[in-house]
């Protein structure tokens, strides 16, 4: 599964923490929020993983019989950055205001591309890059060498009109980032580098994710 699909929670508090045995030595993780009954789970070893009444953030899926599956690597305290996280919690942000930004950026983008759809830089930020900064999502699109065209802009809220710019086209871009974040991997305290880019970059904690700026 992709974990770009993956539902998050942020700031959950693990309540009713078990550990059973599942077979071949595998064991069974499950645990509550503190504020509702809907039970979590994840297979690993037997050794606790979790804190009963610490913090959580947490991505997960529900299975084919309604389970709510934990996938590990989308597992942290509140009080630390996980790449994934933070993604998916952007993903999430994103999706709440893709009406909004996909009606502006068809209003506000001109092109002539023909082969896709266009997200003017401005709103494909927006849309597919809020986990990291506009400045490291041009950079990082610009060196893999994405699909981009000329464009124009407009924004009658702030007062410019015909302005020249960069649209990239959406087909890809999804992908793009989520490899970005899947192969990043920790430098110094606040940045990662990915073999797929040739800077090292920073990934926001939840609390920093905002499409303001």
């Amino acid at each position: 599964m992709k974990s770009r699909s993956l539902k998050t929670i942020h700031d959950l508090i693990v309540s009713d923490y078990s550990i059973t045995p599942s077979g071949m030595g595998k064991f069974i993780h499950s645990f509550k929020p503190a504020t509702t009954d809907t039970r979590y789970q994840f297979e690993a070893s037997g050794t606790p993983e979790l804190v009963e009444g610490e913090r959580y953030n947490i991505g997960f899926y529900v299975d084919d019989a309604g389970n709510k599956i934990i996938d590990t690597s989308c597992l942290s305290k509140n009080t630390e950055i996980n790449p994934m996280i933070s993604y998916l919690y952007a993903n999430q942000l994103a999706k709440s205001r893709h009406v909004i930004n996909k009606g502006k950026n068809d209003a506000r983008v001109q092109h002539i591309a023909k082969d896709g759809y266009y997200w003017g830089k401005k709103y494909a930020w927006r849309e597919f890059g809020l986990v990291i900064s506009k400045d490291a999502f041009y950079a990082y699109l610009k060196e893999i060498n994405h699909p981009r065209v000329d464009c124009i802009t407009n924004n009658p809220d702030m007062g410019f009109m015909n302005e020249p710019s960069t649209a990239y086209k959406e087909e890809g871009l999804a992908d793009a980032i989520n490899a970005l974040i899947a192969s990043a991997e920790k430098k110094t305290k606040v940045r990662y580098k990915s073999p797929l880019y040739s800077k090292q970059f920073v990934i926001k904690g939840i609390e920093a994710i905002t499409d303001k700026k």
